[in-house]
């Protein structure tokens, strides 16, 4: 029943010759090529150019591709002793012989340009490899084989996770999310799409309106250690690139940051999605001291943003859309002012951590009273508007969008949440996939460059704030049959999606697109599981009692409605504990902690204040 096996090899010249090389092959039928290298990654498939030789330290390999539609055997390469010089192989539909693979060079070298795809091939090179007589040469490591399309050698052997949910999550890490980084070429830098052979945006990177967000959460979410880094310098290159005035680069074009949308606009959402990104990177992870060095970055981005703050209004008056760059949004809309909410309340937790009373305060009191501005604003009837105008003038299209953003982050109070529902619910077009973008349609004239685009279509970023809304109502029905199953079903089928869906259910815009695989991995932690781990809380808070074991890198959780076990990253300091989904009314003992009893509320939920949870041991609750 093992996922893997190990390989050994060792090989010894009977006599002296010379040759081109001696090499260990692998040729295989999957269609994508992946390669994690310290260098950074490299991906590609229906390669014109076959060939990719590095001698630069590799950590694993594996190819995978394409899911039901199309089978094959996914392979992963992980070294115990790696051979000096790789091979990555790929080819296109008019090779016969392989679409994928990996060389393992043990004398001479590939004799065409290295770090780059290569069309040279072995067949150039010359026997000018002296091999003595008695010559040797071993390999040692791990290969994982999974008729799926995801690597298998990082799976823990003990997770308890839905097989579905356990596809989908695997799916959307690694042949999506980290597929998509192109940091060996360009360090620190993702794209929205995979190399097919080529990137749809290239040469374009790092977008922050949100797709970058959603790329960090996706890796730091995966626990693998060599994905964290990645993520880290991610959110790290565009710090570098904060302007005196404090705006982060919208995205990058090669190395050179750019401060406007692909449309034109001035967003709001790079300052305000990176801000989110350092500190979900940090929680995550656990890295206080690089956050402590990161804070008074993420305090310049979002001072960018406070500068737009009108006292009077008690609202963001902002200069362009948050997340849709082609739809003119602009003053005081609701996209913007939700989401800052959002990240000043997680901006004000971060101060508290570092003694940082005065600016907790003022970040606080700043999200409060933006929501006063938002309630007392912009709502018309039985939603939120798109903008108000300093004229008192509005524009209203009926974001779904902008109003899932005030529910997910539980700005509106309860008799708007269910008004405003009521009406997003009954849209023609509002869950063909999660999410629509709004009821009335943003034409010619209220679209950038009059790019109606992304004006009837769905996106991965509405459905996640969908489902985190659906988390705050107990909507377990919305959530799983329409929101996330429908997707995880096209996911598994197909492994790669396309940036968009249409009203009708259909994929459309670019193929080979990260947010969709992205949104099944975010939203299955944050709502499935209802998994929260900060340097300052913990929460475990499913959307429904089913038990389930979850396991990434240094979390494990093991929950059952009457048993919990918790192992999370250590932080040196006590940390507020919060598990929803058990008995109701009901003590429960924490046995790892003398034996503490705590009581639920009639909903189910126990909270303790302070708590060391830091340890091999963990945290065990019984009820």
């Amino acid at each position: 029943n093992d996922r893997f096996f190990r390989m050994q090899t060792t090989s010894r010249s009977v006599r002296a010759f010379n040759c081109v090389g001696v090499r260990v092959s692998s040729y295989l039928g999957t269609l994508s090529t992946h390669g994690f290298f310290l260098r950074g990654v490299v991906q590609i498939m229906n390669a014109p150019n076959q060939y990719f030789a590095s001698t630069d330290p590799v950590h694993r390999i594996y190819t995978l591709g394409g899911g039901i539609v199309q089978s094959g055997i996914s392979a992963d390469f992980n070294f115990t002793t790696a051979p000096a010089e790789v091979v990555l192989l790929n080819g296109n539909a008019s090779n016969p012989f392989y679409r994928s693979g990996v060389q393992f060079v043990l004398v001479g070298s590939y004799p065409g340009a290295k770090d780059s795809w290569d069309s040279l091939g072995w067949s150039h090179a010359s026997l000018a490899v002296p091999v003595p007589e008695g010559s040797s040469w071993s390999t040692d490591g791990f290969v994982g084989v999974n008729d799926h399309d995801f690597p298998v050698l990082n799976i823990p052997q003990n997770t308890n996770l839905r097989p579905m949910d356990m596809m989908g999550f695997y799916l959307g890490i690694y042949a999506s999310s980290s597929a998509a980084l192109v940091s060996y070429i360009l360090p620190s830098h993702i794209s929205p799409t995979l190399a097919t052979p080529n990137h749809a945006y290239s040469p374009l990177y790092n977008f922050y309106d949100p797709d970058t967000y959603l790329s960090v959460a996706c890796l730091v979410y995966s626990g693998d250690t060599y994905l964290l880094n990645e993520a880290r310098k991610l959110v790290e290159l565009s710090g570098t690139g904060i302007l005196s005035s404090g705006q982060i680069p919208h995205h990058y074009e090669n190395d050179t940051p750019i401060y406007v949308a692909i449309s034109g606009a001035t967003q709001t959402g790079p300052n305000l999605f990176w801000s989110a990104a350092a500190m979900l990177y940090a929680h995550t992870s656990g890295n206080t001291t690089w956050l402590k060095e990161m804070l008074p970055t993420v305090e310049k981005a979002m001072d960018f943003v406070i500068n737009l703050y009108d006292p009077n209004m008690k609202l963001i008056k902002a200069p362009g859309p948050l997340w849709i760059d082609v739809f003119k949004r602009a003053n005081y809309t609701t996209d913007t002012n939700a989401f800052c909410v959002h990240v000043l309340t997680e901006l004000a937790a971060v101060e508290a951590l570092f003694g940082n009373q005065n600016k907790q305060q003022q970040y606080l009191q700043l999200a409060s009273s933006i929501s006063e501005g938002i309630n007392a604003h912009l709502w018309r009837g039985d939603h939120y508007i798109t903008q108000l105008n300093p004229d008192g003038t509005y524009k209203d299209f009926v974001d779904y969008d902008s109003n899932l953003l005030v529910t997910a982050f539980n700005i509106a109070p309860a008799n708007r949440t269910t008004a405003l529902l009521k009406r997003v619910d009954g849209g023609k077009c509002t869950h063909a996939r999660a999410t629509y973008v709004s009821e009335i349609f943003y034409d010619a004239a209220n679209c950038y460059l009059n790019n109606t685009g992304d004006s009837a279509v769905t996106m991965g970023r509405i459905g996640w704030v969908d489902a985190l809304t659906r988390k705050n109502i107990n909507d377990l029905t919305m959530f799983n049959e329409v929101l996330y199953t429908p997707i995880l079903k096209d996911l598994i089928t197909y492994t790669w999606l396309y940036e968009r869906y249409t009203c009708q259910g259909t994929m459309t815009h670019n193929n080979y697109y990260i947010e969709y695989p992205e949104y099944i991995v975010i939203v299955q932690r944050e709502v499935l599981y209802g998994i929260q781990v900060r340097l300052d809380s913990v929460t475990v808070d499913p959307i429904e009692n089913r038990p389930f074991r979850y396991i990434t890198g240094d979390i494990d959780i093991t929950y059952s409605p009457t048993e919990v076990r918790f192992v999370f990253p250590p932080v040196g300091f006590p940390r507020r504990l919060h598990v929803g989904q058990l008995l109701p009314s009901s003590p429960y003992k924490i046995i790892s902690h003398d034996g503490i009893v705590v009581h639920t509320d009639e909903q189910g939920h126990v909270e303790v204040d302070s708590l060391w949870l830091d340890g091999e041991g963990g945290v065990h609750m019984m009820a």
